[in-house]
């Protein structure tokens, strides 16, 4: 027969074993949810980044994009671009009218409109919103579609001469280009916008570009 201490003993020990089961069933849901939520968010992020790439054409205008989202500078990263502000809101240098679609879009214009360094074509006609309303009207290439990052190789970049020298015209040359060439125009158009966009002066990075 057990005695009444043997059958406590087995009791507290048969007690003991359980918490200890309990304990390690909790702690084994704690770190499956953990693994679990990691999993999940990274694929919640990717699908987002992929959901967010900008197609290399598109007849679709979109409203906000993000340039140099992969940008090889050691100390700035991505630039948030307003595109619908910068395509229906006064944003010519001297603040007075919308920039034309072929500032940025420059192969969307005949080539007798083409002056240097242009060369590249791709539309008879000026390129504007309401031409994209046709429906023949053939879809408008992204910066990527010609300028390529550096590095990459699936095509031969565009070649410019720039203080004497050859200068193959990557994403990041193009856009900066095109984008220091207004802000220097607007700034001294009207100066005050010193204080809030950034042409070619070298400390104004911050003004548009996220840090790393």
């Amino acid at each position: 027969m057990i005695d009444k201490l043997s059958l406590a003993s087995i009791r507290l020990a048969t007690t003991d074993g359980e918490h200890h089961m309990k304990r390690l069933l909790i702690a084994s849901i704690v770190v499956l949810s953990g693994l679990l939520t990691f999993v999940l968010g990274n694929a919640a992020r990717a699908s987002f980044s992929l959901s967010q790439d900008v197609p290399k054409e598109s007849k679709e205008q979109p409203k906000k994009a993000k340039l140099a989202t992969d940008s090889l500078d050691d100390k700035w990263g991505d630039v948030a671009f307003d595109h619908e502000n910068h395509t229906l809101k006064n944003y010519t240098p001297e603040g007075k009218a919308a920039p034309a679609c072929v500032e940025c879009h420059h192969t969307d214009q005949p080539k007798a409109n083409l002056r240097p360094p242009l060369v590249t074509s791709e539309r008879n006609v000026v390129l504007t919103a309401e031409v994209l309303k046709d429906a023949t009207a053939g879809p408008v290439k992204m910066c990527r579609g010609c300028h390529l990052q550096a590095g990459e190789d699936s095509k031969p970049l565009p070649v410019i001469t720039k203080d004497s020298k050859q200068v193959k015209v990557d994403n990041e040359v193009a856009y900066h280009t095109n984008c220091f060439a207004c802000h220097d125009a607007a700034i001294k158009a009207r100066p005050d916008l010193a204080t809030r966009i950034s042409g070619s002066d070298p400390k104004g990075c911050v003004k548009c570009h996220v840090a790393k």
